[in-house]
């Protein structure tokens, strides 16, 4: 996957106002996609284990904001490299955010024989029927990208921020622990943001300054990717 747009990153760029202003209008092009089906509620999905007991998905992440994976083969899983594991570190301090990989794929002996392999994890098969069917379809090529599922199953964004947008992936998941959607947590944290590379506001200051344990806040600088 190409990061297509580097927002406040190009420095000879974004000290001119009218060039900063151009720059949000892209970024908020690829944001706005952020909120497609927010309408979705994923509660009644069935979910699998790999001794084959099946749950919903309310009865396993309820109360829960859920940064989720999709994949659908046994021998690519979702790519868990340095930036998923450090989302996972900066967040590790909030324990109503999780981190899910669901197994869409059509081959669920090879599933459950790959998860029994991996004893002490907990990861599910995604039943195919009635309620997940709008979702699967939607999903088709598309396993690449992470979603985020809010507290009472509601999906607040879909094709979400990747781990590799810091400062943009962070806020938007967040803001979704109250329930706030993607496109909206987005927009406000781009309009927050001024042509010297810094927060308008003393909230986005110190939720910076409290998320990222720091005391001083240097120029920003954050990506956004493709949603594809």
């Amino acid at each position: 996957m190409k990061k297509i747009i580097y927002f406040l990153l190009f420095t000879t760029c974004i000290t001119h106002t009218s060039c900063t202003m151009m720059i949000k209008g892209l970024v908020k092009k690829v944001v706005k996609h952020y909120d497609d089906h927010i309408d979705w509620n994923v509660s009644s999905f069935q979910l699998m284990d790999k001794n084959g007991k099946v749950k919903s998905f309310a009865d396993v992440y309820a109360g829960k904001t859920v940064y989720l994976y999709t994949w659908a083969d046994t021998s690519s899983r979702p790519p868990h490299d340095k930036d998923y594991n450090n989302l996972k570190a900066r967040f590790a301090p909030y324990p109503d955010v999780v981190f899910v990989d669901l197994f869409i794929g059509s081959n669920e002996k090879a599933w459950l024989d790959f998860e029994k392999k991996k004893p002490g994890t907990d990861q599910y098969f995604l039943v195919k029927n009635g309620a997940s069917e709008a979702f699967l379809s939607d999903l088709e090529g598309s396993t690449v990208v992470p979603f985020i599922i809010g507290k009472d199953g509601k999906m607040l964004a879909f094709k979400a921020p990747k781990p590799q947008d810091k400062i943009l992936v962070d806020y938007v998941l967040f803001e979704a622990r109250e329930g706030i959607d993607g496109t909206t947590s987005a927009k406000q944290l781009i309009k927050g943001v001024n042509s010297q590379q810094k927060f308008k506001t003393e909230a986005l200051n110190n939720w910076y300054k409290q998320h990222f344990k720091v005391t001083e806040i240097d120029k920003l600088s954050f990506g956004v990717s493709s949603t594809q």
